[in-house]
């Protein structure tokens, strides 16, 4: 995804979304605009409709404009002091604000987090405005808090506002899974979290993975070793590797191997998720026609196995680095 990063507020762009998600049908910009007392200038009205459409809160068809299935209902039935919680949910998805929360994490000022995750994301936007409109949204949205006189931002969820369960369900879940991806980025790097996201593979099959382990264990590896080899599907797309005529990790495996994007080891390895991957989606066994059971320890060990190959995995391929 290309990144632009205005300095628009978060409110208004919750408040786009809560027109957008009450409207009977799709809506031109003009017509979203006229629903403000005090209509906004073109430039600002443009940049925060790019935010709700990259933050997955609105979808632009042949020119119209949407609410996002994914959203809507949350929006339309949340109060205004309740739209900070909908903008929790994206901001948690939002590959630009979860780097620049795990710069902030590492003691990295504000103004540098910010930065290193323009830098990294390619994001369109001034450095300034950049790590404005990341701080800014963060503090709204409650997620993070800010010294001005160190510029250090500190990961915070306040919950004490709220009162109904509801929203303090939904802001237990928000809180778990932003700690988590920005575990699982510590874990990747920002320079493979990066690639990841230039190819469209997302986090939120591992994040997930980490979240359910205990209660799905199955679930948990199978979404793991999905993750993985849609990376190495990617990865030789990348290199031009002809990975459309393999099936399966094991084959894509053999088939980075024979084109030296990989080495023996990382083979070896990938053999072995490529086990584990059979286990998950291929039931019963072929051998004994009765399927796996997957343990909660074989689940957590998967899931925290899968990010740091794939961290190896690139940094081979990026650096020729040979680290595991």
């Amino acid at each position: 995804m290309d990144y632009s990063i205005p300095d628009v507020s978060a409110e208004i762009i919750m408040e786009i979304a809560k027109i957008l998600a009450n409207a009977p049908s799709a809506m031109k910009r003009d017509e979203i605009n006229s629903c403000f007392s005090k209509p906004l200038s073109q430039p600002y009205l443009t940049g925060a409709i790019s935010v709700c459409i990259q933050l997955g809160l609105a979808v632009e068809r042949q020119g119209l404009l949407v609410g996002a299935d994914t959203f809507r209902d949350d929006v339309k039935r949340a109060s205004r002091d309740q739209l900070h919680v909908i903008f929790q949910a994206c901001l948690k998805d939002y590959s630009p604000f979860l780097l620049y929360v795990d710069f902030a994490s590492k003691g990295y000022a504000s103004a540098e987090a910010a930065a290193r995750t323009k830098g990294i994301l390619r994001i369109k936007g001034t450095a300034e405005i950049v790590e404005q409109s990341l701080r800014r949204w963060g503090l709204y949205a409650q997620l993070i808090e800010y010294d001005k006189k160190s510029d250090k931002v500190n990961v915070k969820v306040n919950v004490e506002r709220l009162t109904t369960e509801y929203i303090m369900k939904l802001l237990g879940a928000f809180e778990a899974d932003l700690k988590v991806k920005v575990f699982l980025i510590d874990m990747l790097g920002a320079e493979a979290f990066a690639f990841m996201d230039q190819k469209d593979i997302k986090i939120d099959e591992l994040s997930s993975a980490l979240l359910a382990y205990e209660a799905d264990a199955d679930t948990a590896a199978a979404k793991c070793t999905k993750a993985l080899e849609l990376f190495l599907w990617r990865l030789g797309e990348e290199v031009g590797s002809d990975v459309a005529k393999t099936h399966g990790l094991i084959e894509l495996s053999d088939r980075l191997k024979g084109d030296k994007i990989i080495l023996n080891n990382h083979n070896h390895i990938l053999h072995g998720m490529g086990g584990i991957r059979n286990m998950t989606h291929h039931a019963p066994d072929k051998e004994t026609g009765q399927p796996w059971v997957i343990t909660k320890q074989a689940g957590l060990l998967t899931s925290l196995f899968v990010p740091t190959l794939i961290r190896s995995l690139y940094l081979y391929y990026r650096e020729k680095k040979q680290e595991f």
